[in-house]
C-alpha cells in the first residue's frame, strides 16, 4: 500500500516540479516540439517522451498512452512501465490519472476537464524518466 502512494508522489512532485520549470522556460507553458496536428496511429497526439514517441489518446471515458518505437511507430512492450498524467489549465492543477498497463499500451479511465492539457510522466524499467506536454485544444495561443 505505502509503495503505489510513494510512487504517485514523486511522479506527482515531478510533474508539478517540470511544471513549473516549463512555465519558467517558455513564458507561456507549451512545448512546440510536433504540431498539433501531428497523429499517430491511434489517432492520437504524438510527442516525444523518454525516449519513445508517446500517442495520447482520449475518447469514451479513457485515456490511454502508446509508447511507440520512433523507428516503426510500433506500440512496444509497457510492463513495468510507470506513467501519471496531470491535467492543467495554465499553472492550475486540474486532476491526475495514474496510467496501467493493459495490453499494448498504458491506460486510466477518466476525461480531460474542460480547457486543460494533459502533462504526462513516465519512468521506464530501466530508470529512464520523462515528460511531455500534451495540448488537447483548450487554450488560445
Amino acid at each position: 500500500m505505502l509503495k503505489p502512494f510513494l510512487l504517485t508522489a514523486g511522479l506527482l512532485f515531478a510533474t508539478g516540479t517540470a511544471l513549473a520549470a516549463e512555465n519558467h522556460a517558455h513564458g507561456h507553458g507549451h512545448d512546440h516540439s510536433h504540431p498539433a496536428d501531428a497523429k499517430g496511429p491511434h489517432g492520437g497526439i504524438v510527442q516525444k517522451l523518454a525516449g519513445f514517441e508517446a500517442e495520447l489518446v482520449l475518447a469514451d471515458g479513457t485515456v490511454r498512452l502508446y509508447l511507440l518505437d520512433p523507428a516503426n511507430d510500433k506500440p512496444v512492450a509497457v510492463d513495468g512501465i510507470q506513467a501519471s498524467l496531470l491535467f492543467t489549465q495554465g499553472s492550475t492543477r486540474k486532476g491526475t490519472l495514474i496510467l496501467a498497463p493493459a495490453g499494448d499500451h498504458l491506460q486510466a479511465s477518466g476525461k480531460a476537464p474542460d480547457g486543460a492539457d494533459a502533462l504526462v510522466s513516465v519512468r521506464s524499467k530501466d530508470g529512464t524518466s520523462g515528460q511531455a506536454r500534451f495540448e488537447l485544444g483548450g487554450h488560445a495561443h
